[in-house]
């Protein structure tokens, strides 16, 4: 089963020891709170030990202002959970941004208000306490010919975060998740393991400073809609890698990209968000 979301490998292997699990629902929206807690239990579910919050919302609700806006504030408070406090952020677009199903991290990290070159430069125009954010789009091994891991390492190395945020387009084993479930976690993040492109994980371990991981599913396998929709079938091996995406994606990724760019922007500055947007856009 391809998957990045930790919500669907508990639920393939059920019953299991290790873990903590809780679910709330607040104004029609779910939010599960997955706690991988042993190593015998990140091994069975393939995810590093750590903590998975998911929210999930109806496709409507992306397209929706308000409802965008209401998901995002709940996105930032369980991204202040896991960040507590932070006055140097990097934030970093993970995906190839010429691959529409790809681009979400990209569009997410243009829409993060940085202030790093204010604090540098013009400091005296910042509200006081205002965080050091900075802002970066990786690209893709095939397009750089340098691994996602060594970029960020170096970029970490020399901006000296406090924490580093990492946003990806996602992989899902099921067809409902596609495009309304958000997925943040503290272990880390593989680029394209959904898919099958294993690269170096951006960790905790690797980077030296807390890594938060956001996400949301933007495709399926061909395999995952022909088992949803047959109890008997065999699929033909020359089609098993294909990797499918609604034909809208370009509307869905543009929605997405400010819910989280929101979720983020509200747990770096919080009551400065507003006034911040109208001096630095």
């Amino acid at each position: 089963m391809r998957t990045d979301l930790a919500m669907e490998s508990k639920t393939a292997v059920r019953q299991l020891d290790g873990i903590r699990e809780e679910t709330e629902r607040s104004d029609g929206i779910l939010i599960t709170r997955i706690d991988v807690l042993e190593q015998a239990a990140a091994e069975r579910l393939d995810k590093p030990i750590g903590r998975y919050v998911t929210i999930k919302a109806g496709l409507d609700d992306f397209t929706d202002r308000d409802r965008r806006r209401t998901i995002a504030q709940m996105l930032s408070n369980e991204l202040h959970a896991m960040v507590k406090s932070a006055q140097n952020a990097m934030i970093v677009g993970l995906g190839n941004r010429y691959v529409t199903a790809d681009s979400l991290g990209t569009k997410t990290a243009e829409y993060v208000l940085v202030t790093r070159h204010i604090h540098m430069h013009m400091q005296d125009v910042l509200p006081e306490g205002t965080p050091i954010t900075s802002a970066f789009c990786a690209n893709v091994l095939g397009i750089t010919g340098m691994e996602t891991a060594e970029v960020v390492s170096a970029l970490t190395e020399r901006i000296k975060p406090d924490v580093v945020i990492l946003i990806d387009s996602l992989a899902a084993a099921s067809t409902e998740h596609i495009g309304c479930v958000i997925q943040c976690n503290d272990s880390g993040i593989a680029p394209g393991a959904g898919v099958g492109n294993f690269r170096t994980m951006l960790t905790r371990e690797l980077l030296n400073v807390p890594v938060i991981a956001v996400g949301v599913p933007t495709v399926v396998s061909a395999e995952t809609i022909v088992r949803e929709n047959c109890t008997d079938f065999h699929m033909n091996p020359k089609w098993a890698d294909l990797i499918v995406t609604p034909k809208d994606v370009d509307a869905m990724v543009k929605d997405l990209s400010r819910v989280l760019s929101d979720a983020i922007n509200l747990m770096l500055f919080g009551d400065r968000y507003d006034s911040l947007e109208k001096l630095l856009r």
